[in-house]
């Protein structure tokens, strides 16, 4: 036994290297091209943990392992390592797909190295490797509404590629039952890797948070959750630290998926990749986590959070629902500079940006291009109330709904303005909806609400319009007992007091 822990000690050593080495002879043009991203062997190890935690294994069972994006091997030699580690008697069978030359290289070395390895350790190990496009190596897959493959994996584990496509491609064509808008081709991995499972079988995948919520990959989510269940979910709180030197400016979040329903995720969060073990976990009801007919995915690592959650959901009403809506500032100024002007003249609007804001209030803040031509209808809009809404913030601004009213009196010589690109809008069925909505929203609490359900800073519409919210009649209540000249001098506690005492929660 001694003798079989050198070994491996030794194998995986020179997979490490060997991956090190590929991955210096990329070029971070050459890697976003691909979409692939090394995994870190505290990662991969941690990701074959979970997965084999999760599973069903038998000692003497027969294992079939899908590697889909592999890689140099890293992930899926993780997997079989542990395997034989925790069941010496099992037979494991790899399939491994890649099409990249150099990657497909190494990864042949790899697996030969750990076939020498598993036969001069009495282990029963073979593998496949398939050197094809893993979402095109059938035509179609859909054929008379049914899979036109079949199920017969019991283990996945993934980093597949985070490419954005075109909804054109061949990849989008042959996935089109979960393609919303621009797609991403880790959400077709993850999809056609659930296909692939056995009834009750698992896979592991590290992918970005982004299919999490939004519009984008709303189809996604519902394909998944007709297909199972999510049982883990592992965040991180630097999105740099994932992938160690290798700069991934997306947040990642490890999911561990089971095709069976289940009615409690088990939610980790983690500070460093070499201290996964320590990090503690929350179990939370599953109607907490995926809420909503969007089926959107709340992040909930702690007590707090899942507090917050309970008060969201039991929010009687939604934005949209509410008579609210958040709109995208109307004009993309970089391209329309003809129209952008220094000075106010009878042809011209103001136009307000993110960089207005002073306090809760707007001003014209700029010496230059604060005007618009009103040649283009469509970017105008009436000079009514309005709450603006920065569309982006940094990651580490205390906030990310940062929010403005829009007093139309204060432009009273105006008909007609219009709003930046980088500004969301706000606009109400009556005045004192929209006072009580600004309330709510500029709250410490909504905040928390909006990064609870979003790792984006990005502000989205889409996402605000259908989260959870007060009824119209108890905003238009609160509204009507404020002036604006008093909502836009508010502190935060007088805010954050006001909205404990008319919807509960505490931020």
């Amino acid at each position: 036994m001694l003798r079989m822990r050198i070994d491996i000690e030794s194998l995986k050593l020179k997979i490490s290297e060997s991956t090190e080495v590929f991955f210096q002879h990329l070029s971070r043009e050459e890697q976003k091209k691909i979409g692939q991203f090394t995994t870190p062997m505290p990662v991969a190890e941690y990701m074959a943990e979970r997965l084999i935690d999760d599973a069903n294994i038998l000692n003497n069972q027969t294992i079939k392992l899908l590697d889909p994006g592999a890689g140099t091997g890293v992930l899926g030699l993780a997997v079989v390592e542990k395997l034989f580690s925790m069941y010496p008697s099992c037979k494991i069978e790899l399939v491994a797909y890649e099409n990249e030359p150099i990657a497909l290289r190494v990864l042949k070395s790899n697996l030969s190295l750990a076939m020498s390895w598993s036969a001069d350790s009495g282990l029963n190990f073979s593998y496949e490797i398939r050197e094809r496009n893993y979402i095109l190596e059938e035509d179609g897959l859909l054929q008379d509404s049914a899979f036109s493959f079949e199920s017969n994996y019991d283990l996945v584990i993934a980093n597949p590629p985070y490419k954005k496509l075109s909804k054109d491609s061949l990849e989008a064509d042959a996935m089109s039952f979960v393609v919303h808008g621009a797609p991403n081709l880790y959400g077709f991995f993850w999809a056609k890797a659930a296909i692939e499972l056995r009834p009750n079988a698992t896979s592991v995948f590290i992918v970005p948070r982004s299919w999490m919520s939004g519009a984008y990959f709303e189809r996604l989510r519902a394909f998944m959750f007709s297909q199972g269940s999510v049982v883990e979910l592992h965040a991180f709180d630097n999105r740099n630290n994932v992938f160690g030197s290798t700069k991934v400016l997306q947040e990642l979040v490890i999911v561990v998926f089971q095709k069976k329903r289940v009615d409690s995720v088990k939610i980790w969060s983690h500070d460093d990749i070499t201290t996964l073990e320590q990090s503690q976990s929350i179990v939370v009801p599953r109607d907490l986590v995926v809420v909503g007919e969007e089926q959107r995915v709340y992040l909930i690592t702690n007590a707090t959070q899942l507090a917050l959650a309970k008060w969201a959901v039991a929010l009687p009403s939604t934005f949209l629902d509410s008579g609210l809506k958040m709109k995208t500032g109307l004009t993309v100024c970089f391209r329309n500079r003809d129209l952008v002007e220094d000075e106010p003249s009878d042809n011209n609007v103001p136009i307000f940006y993110a960089d207005d804001f002073d306090g809760h209030e707007i001003r014209l803040k700029r010496e230059s291009g604060q005007y618009l031509s009103k040649k283009r209808a469509g970017f105008l809009q009436d000079n009514v109330d309005y709450i603006f809404v920065k569309r982006f913030s940094t990651k580490e601004e205390s906030r990310r709904i940062q929010t403005a009213y829009y007093n139309a009196e204060r432009f009273s010589q105006e008909k007609q303005i219009s709003t930046d690109n980088k500004l969301n809008f706000v606009v109400a069925s009556s005045s004192d909806l929209l006072k009580g909505a600004f309330l709510v929203m500029s709250s410490t609490i909504f905040d928390e609400y909006y990064r609870l359900l979003s790792g984006n800073t990005q502000v989205n519409s889409t996402e605000i319009n259908s989260m959870k919210f007060p009824d119209a009649h108890s905003l238009a209540n609160l509204g009507e007992k404020y002036q604006v000249s008093e909502l836009t001098q508010m502190t935060q506690e007088k805010i954050d007091q006001i909205m404990l005492v008319n919807f509960g929660g505490e931020a």
